[in-house]
């Protein structure tokens, strides 16, 4: 597999063990036997034995939208259902294995989460609980999609970029290419993880690289740069066609703005995915591939879309 064939594999493998593990869920809590005769939500919530009731119609939500659960007139029930999960032998060596322990620890999370979103034992607040999102933004897999976005922006000493949503580790990773004689500029709304990615980037002595505590929806365009990263962002946003407008907006001439998410027409059973994402309190959805392009028509000058596998979108304006 190239990079992005390698990179796509992970995350669908990662949505089919989330799928295994909200049926496990559900079992546990007993919502299968309680809905194996049609019930109202209401009824539904209330005979299961589970103090966040915000949580769980999350979880039948996802249930619904993934086809668990039936919806007829008012009422709910099981509904029968057969999902497949494949693994072959010779694919076996490109799962990268760092995402796996993180995301058994994300799905103990949800056990926890129905007592409360405030359990201490779930730890998805990104200032508070900055060191385990530091982790996740650690691990191999995020490491290989920064690799592929070096790669397609053609990062290079010299050039200006713009991170939307750096985190903690893409300011030394990212901004290691285009330094001692280009800039990156990083912009989160996390002190939590600014402040990790500064101490790092200080130890680098990467004077060349400037971090921004700044909500996206907010920025006002001033600067122009060769290459505009939005890497599993657009997720967090409240309007995707503004974040869009704003991130291109900051694109100079011959530059490029480059997306990554998993798009949720490419990867069957993401609800799964989503339903664990969702106990970081930010959280909307994975968007649609058509989120993006259908927000093109609005923008001022025409946009050139090119397409790398499941995942990632370059959009080029053109002058």
């Amino acid at each position: 597999m190239n990079p992005i064939e390698r990179f796509d594999f992970n995350l669908a493998t990662l949505i089919d063990f989330s799928f295994f593990n909200i049926v496990k869920i559900g079992i546990e809590i007993g919502i299968f036997r309680e809905a194996s005769k049609p019930k109202s939500i209401e009824e539904l919530l209330n005979s299961i034995n589970v103090s966040n009731k915000a949580y769980l119609k999350s979880l039948l939500s996802a249930y619904y939208e993934l086809g668990i659960l039936d919806g007829t007139g008012e009422k709910m029930s099981t509904k029968r259902f057969l999902r497949t999960i494949t693994l072959e032998y010779d694919n076996l060596k490109e799962i990268i294995p760092g995402w796996i322990p993180i995301q058994d620890e994300i799905a103990k999370m949800a056990n926890h989460a129905f007592i409360s979103f405030e359990n201490s034992k779930v730890m998805m607040d990104f200032d508070k609980d900055a060191d385990f999102w530091d982790m996740r933004l650690s691990n191999q897999l995020a490491h290989l999609y920064r690799e592929i976005i070096a790669d397609l922006g053609g990062l290079r000493d010299g050039l200006r970029v713009l991170d939307l949503g750096c985190g903690s580790v893409s300011p030394v990773e990212l901004g290691s290419y285009v330094g001692p004689n280009g800039e990156y500029v990083g912009v989160d709304f996390s002190p939590g993880l600014l402040s990790i990615a500064q101490e790092r980037v200080k130890e680098h002595g990467m004077d060349w690289v400037t971090l921004k505590e700044l909500d996206i929806m907010t920025l006002i365009s001033r600067r122009k740069y060769d290459v505009v990263i939005m890497s599993f962002v657009l997720e967090y946003l409240p309007n995707i066609y503004s974040g869009i407008m704003k991130a291109l907006d900051f694109v100079d001439e011959g530059g490029k703005l480059i997306i990554v998410e998993p798009f949720r027409e490419n990867f069957e059973n993401i609800a799964a995915w989503e339903f664990f994402e969702k106990l970081a309190k930010e959280f909307r959805r994975f968007p649609k591939k058509s989120d993006v392009i259908n927000a093109l028509p609005y923008y001022s000058k025409e946009v050139r879309v090119k397409e790398y596998g499941k995942s990632f979108l370059v959009l080029e304006p053109l002058m």
